[in-house]
């Protein structure tokens, strides 16, 4: 249940603060933590990658940390065993990984925007994530594979 609060405060204080707390030289990224949650709660949250599109057809570039941070999310999934960790351990280091992607973030402009109608869906899987379920598991499994069709 600690882990729960927890998590949410993080992933809150993420949204708000943006990706990161590098300097973006880019006007794109500008404005104050409160403009930049305001945008973030336009994005659509259906809970799927509908809301992502692709830059004329092609997919966005991302930063590296990004992409490694979307990977490390996937292994931990993938290697999850329920028979020998605890759920409560997933999904904290699910949750500090996926801080880590907003912190080491960036990116700018649309392919920014983009990322984010991309991590909303996460976020708001891993808020109500049961990590001992075996079909929440997959189903975050299975939306972490759709990273590739949208960033490169």
């Amino acid at each position: 249940m600690k882990t729960t609060y927890l998590f949410s405060a993080i992933a809150a204080t993420l949204f708000t603060f943006g990706c990161g707390t590098t300097d973006h030289d880019s006007d794109d990224h500008a404005g104050t933590a409160e403009q930049h949650a305001e945008g973030t709660a336009e994005h659509d949250e259906s809970g799927d990658a509908s809301a992502v599109k692709l830059d004329n057809g092609q997919r966005w570039a991302a930063n590296a940390e990004t992409t490694q941070g979307i990977a490390n999310m996937a292994a931990l999934v993938n290697n999850f065993d329920p028979g020998t960790q605890p759920p409560d351990t997933l999904k904290a280091e699910l949750g500090r990984e996926f801080a880590l992607i907003f912190e080491r973030c960036t990116m700018t402009g649309e392919a920014h925007e983009q990322l984010h109608n991309y991590l909303i869906p996460i976020h708001k899987q891993l808020n109500a994530m049961n990590p001992a379920d075996e079909a929440e598991r997959a189903t975050l499994k299975d939306y972490l594979a759709t990273y590739g069709n949208y960033f490169q």
